[in-house]
């Protein structure tokens, strides 16, 4: 087709009528060709329109597509069966983990090749010792450069793929239980790979966590409290006291605690051995283990779930995601780079190369180097790609502005690592720049990009902001199709649906009053005779009141500070300003959700024990009635649910089957007891256009839409080839 003095081809038609089929099935696919052809037109109308203003000469415009452009190109330059057998290899490796031990010796990434074949031929000389039989946890100790080497005798516990770099990983699973590998070169150095097992992948697990801190340093008196308390913890469970409320109780666990202790799921090789060991030793849900430390402290675990290992198909957008941004997207880097060297002709001066290659001098591992002048060098061709040619001067250039001080580096292998990005970068640079050539999905998909972004800004323009912006126009669309804006006969009402009577019964009594007191209870502070001020302890305790009043923003809390009857009468007061401050300062709690009462010594918690009367209390209450309503449910769901607005035939039961009158009325209904109250009954009517105006600006949007593309149909002429049409379908 013709549109204008744009022609559209029968493949750009077909790419969009794949993408956005209308109307088609698999049964009468051509249908859906006729069907989709209008829309198509209308759309390409739009474009050309933003096309004769010039929109997409803007620098805003070409800098927004050039984004577009930089993004999507990325997912044209990969090697998509290599990616995706390193994807599946990646899951097939997470089927089965591996128990390993190993040896590092370091060596520079940009070493020396003397240095390099040093270090390899150092493996290789530990590595026939180790096979004559002397101990691989002895020679680790002595030899290897790994930090926990002296401890742990190069034992690296137990580990799964994407847990390791790319090149470990893959010899310690082509390595056989008990064997030691060839060294393997990572960015480390040199390794030297003992398996000593391997087993099914025990896949994910959640467990609960109740934790009592014992710092390295502490005290034996410290350690042994500690000891006592997780004890007691476990005396509590025992007696079958719920894992919620002994954490709540005794966990040191600031993230876990108020969340019953459970933790998000892990995997094997993400948490400490001992902490994995009695994770995955739970094996029946809600069981728990027994007190166990390790350098943190003292654990108890519950078993919240175990969690299986995922399909394949369930994994492979994760493991897609992980595979490109590790070093396994060296392998599919590197399988690209050699199909678009090819592609492109790459074709190096080896010669120059070399000679360039000499240049490097020991100022180059400090950073400093710079090139002597040599115009028989410089000048040179170093390689081409297709008819772009780059010379020695311009690697040069790069040379100077991307070397960094590497200590101990070989000058000659440093510029040697230099050339191979450079050549890399500009032939990925050159493959990018071209392509729209070579690839037609990416052509299409950039073309699609510039006619979204064209669209986008015409619709804004012509439509959206105009639809928005003209009350005039909406007003006089408003009046012309007011009798279309109909509002059916509504009430507005209370809907406090209970599931009992008693239930209803202590709802209306908490809702009577605002703010409405719950029954969620903190815990008193209590103080020594005479102390006003805060504890560390209690400066915790309060952190949990902290947290609940951030978490629910129309909690408000009533505190009231006490005194016993031998104490100055300041105290309590002083008790209450401690307790306040510490909850505007380092609470951030506004004080107007803070009511303050001084009790001082006329409420006596107990007439006997004057510790219980020096305290401070607390009540919390809210302003909103859905927290009620969720405090009647936190023990069992729709014990109690609330609704409240206008509502129509059909839309509640309970209204249905009520009186449409002002007034309070109660249903038994479906074994519920329902509490109506009908504030205003509203007639049949028309709706304003302040209560329409969101179908009004829809519908308004629809009709300007459709007067721009009439108004474009009479501006730009569209012919249709009908004998290519006739072929498309």
């Amino acid at each position: 087709m013709t549109i204008g003095p744009k022609k559209v081809t029968a493949g750009e038609f077909l790419y969009h009528f794949r993408k956005n089929p209308v109307g088609a099935d698999s049964l009468n696919e051509s249908a859906g060709v006729r069907d989709y052809l209008p829309l198509f037109i209308n759309y390409k109308l739009k474009v050309l329109a933003g096309e004769s203003q010039g929109i997409d000469t803007t620098a805003a415009f070409r800098e927004e597509l050039a984004g577009y452009r930089k993004v999507s190109a990325q997912s044209f330059m990969t090697d998509k069966q290599v990616t995706e057998a390193l994807v599946k290899e990646a899951y097939d490796r997470l089927k089965e983990e591996i128990n390993a031990s190993h040896i590092l010796l370091e060596v520079a990434p940009n070493a020396s090749p003397d240095d390099t074949l040093r270090v390899y031929n150092q493996a290789m000389g530990l590595r026939d010792r180790l096979l004559k039989g002397e101990k691989f946890e002895d020679l680790a100790k002595e030899f290897s450069k790994d930090p926990y080497a002296a401890q742990n005798g190069g034992q690296l516990g137990w580990f799964t793929a994407l847990q390791m770099v790319y090149p470990f990983e893959t010899t310690a699973y082509k390595t056989k239980k008990g064997e030691i590998s060839l060294p393997v070169r990572t960015r480390f150095g040199y390794h030297l790979i003992r398996v000593n097992d391997r087993r099914t992948s025990q896949g994910n697990i959640q467990v609960a966590h109740l934790f009592v801190r014992v710092d390295p340093n502490s005290s034996e008196a410290d350690k042994m409290t500690a000891k006592t308390k997780i004890e007691e913890a476990y005396g509590e469970l025992q007696r079958g006291v719920s894992f919620d409320q002994v954490v709540k109780q005794f966990s040191e666990d600031g993230s876990t605690r108020n969340a019953g202790g459970v933790m998000q799921p892990f995997g094997t090789g993400k948490m400490l051995p001992a902490f994995e060991e009695a994770a995955f030793a739970l094996k029946k849900e809600n069981a728990y283990s027994a007190p166990f430390q390790t350098q943190y402290g003292w654990h108890i675990l519950k078993l919240v779930k175990r969690i299986p290992t995922p399909d394949y198909e369930e994994m492979a957008g994760y493991l897609r995601t992980k595979v490109q941004s590790d070093d396994r997207s060296n392998v599919s880097k590197s399988a690209v780079l050699r199909r678009i060297k090819k592609e492109n002709g790459f074709e190096e001066n080896t010669t120059a190369l070399s000679a360039a290659l000499e240049k490097a001098t020991p100022q180059l591992a400090e950073g400093k180097w710079q090139p002597v002048p040599d115009p028989n060098l410089n000048g040179q061709l170093l390689f081409r790609i297709k008819d772009q040619v780059y010379r020695v001067e311009d690697f040069f250039r790069y040379v100077v502005k991307n070397q960094r001080p590497q200590a101990g580096a070989s000058p000659k292998a440093l510029m040697q690592n230099l050339y191979a990005a450079y050549a890399d970068e500009r032939n990925l640079e050159y493959e990018e720049a071209h392509l729209e050539e070579k690839n037609e999905d990416f052509r299409s998909l950039i073309q699609e990009y510039h006619d979204g972004i064209l669209l986008f800004q015409m619709l804004e323009e012509n439509v959206q902001a105009k639809s928005i912006q003209d009350t005039t126009g909406q007003r006089q669309f408003y009046e012309r199709n007011k009798l279309q804006y109909q509002l059916p006969p509504r009430v507005f009402a209370t809907v406090l649906d209970a599931a009992s009577r008693p239930v209803l019964d202590q709802a209306q009594r908490i809702l009577a009053k605002k703010p409405y007191v719950l029954n969620r209870k903190f815990a008193d502070l209590t103080f020594p005779k005479g102390q006003t001020r805060l504890t560390d302890a209690q400066r915790e305790k309060l952190f949990d009141l902290i947290v609940i009043l951030s978490k629910n923003a129309d909690y408000q809390v009533e505190i009231s500070g006490h005194a016993d009857a031998s104490e100055a009468d300041s105290c309590s007061a002083g008790r209450l300003k401690s307790v306040v401050s510490h909850l505007v300062k380092k609470g951030n709690i506004s004080p107007v959700r803070i009511i303050e009462i001084d009790e001082s010594k006329f409420k006596p918690a107990s007439p006997t024990d004057k510790d219980k009367n020096r305290r401070v209390t607390f009540m919390l209450s809210t302003n909103a009635r859905q927290d009620v309503v969720r405090q009647f449910n936190s023990a069992k769901p729709n014990t109690l649910v609330l609704q409240e607005g206008y509502f129509q035939k059909g839309e509640n039961k309970y209204i249905d089957a009520a009186a449409w009158k002002v007034g309070k009325q109660t249903l038994e209904k479906g074994g519920r007891t329902v509490l109506l109250d009908i504030q205003k009954v509203d007639p049949a009517r028309v709706k304003t256009l302040a209560e329409a105006r969101g179908q009004v600006i829809n519908e308004y949007q629809l009709y300007l839409e459709k007067n721009w593309v009439t108004d474009l149909k009479n501006r730009f002429k569209v012919s249709v080839n009908e004998e290519e049409l006739k072929k498309l379908k």
